[in-house]
């Protein structure tokens, strides 16, 4: 990895130039490029990079990652969150233990559905709807489609997308806190008594 520092950044077109640390080589970088999930660069914000050259024999930087920035996001931790504070409820509350385990099943496969259309969309396959993962993401998978943004970095720019995943954690968020009501409780006891 090559030591850096941003000495150009078009933020509106998503693109700018690096200089190495000893001034000797600047190359172009674009945002797809930069590691940290979220962040855009600013002019001055020292990076490590390597050195690819495209089709034309141009130098680019790849695997841009900024100095300094936490990589972890506020979204991920959330749902790490949600997860430990449901089953905190759960033993709190004497609730349904099934919960816990669905939302880390659910969790899980949303993840590996998040995987699959990556894949399919960089191989020209059959993609996953996304109104199949916003329903993943209601049902209790969020955790694992907030993870999978992160790590594979699918849908994480998409704005209507990432809205509406939102949305989907906030009603789910809702749902969970009524199945602790004396209504939601029957209804949930219910349900599990048709298995």
């Amino acid at each position: 990895m090559i030591k850096g520092q941003v000495i150009e950044w078009n933020d509106s077109k998503g693109y700018g130039f690096i200089s190495s640390v000893g001034g000797e080589l600047k190359v172009f970088f674009h945002i797809s490029s930069v590691t940290n999930p979220g962040y855009r660069p600013k002019l001055q914000d020292s990076v490590t990079f390597e050195v690819t050259k495209d089709n034309k024999g141009r130098l680019n930087a790849e695997n841009v990652t900024v100095q300094g920035v936490n990589g972890f996001p506020f979204a991920v931790l959330f749902g790490f969150s949600f997860l430990v504070a449901a089953t905190a409820s759960v033993i709190v509350f004497n609730g349904e233990k099934i919960l816990i385990p669905l939302y880390i099943v659910l969790s899980i496969f949303t993840y590996f559905m998040f995987a699959w259309d990556k894949q399919a969309a960089l191989s020209g396959d059959w993609r996953t709807s996304e109104k199949t993962l916003h329903m993943l993401s209601l049902l209790g998978g969020w955790p694992g489609a907030l993870l999978a943004q992160f790590q594979l970095r699918h849908k994480s720019r998409k704005q209507p997308f990432k809205f509406i995943l939102w949305v989907a954690i906030l009603l789910n968020g809702c749902g969970f806190l009524w199945l602790f009501t004396e209504q939601g409780r029957n209804l949930a006891l219910g349900v599990l008594n048709l298995f």
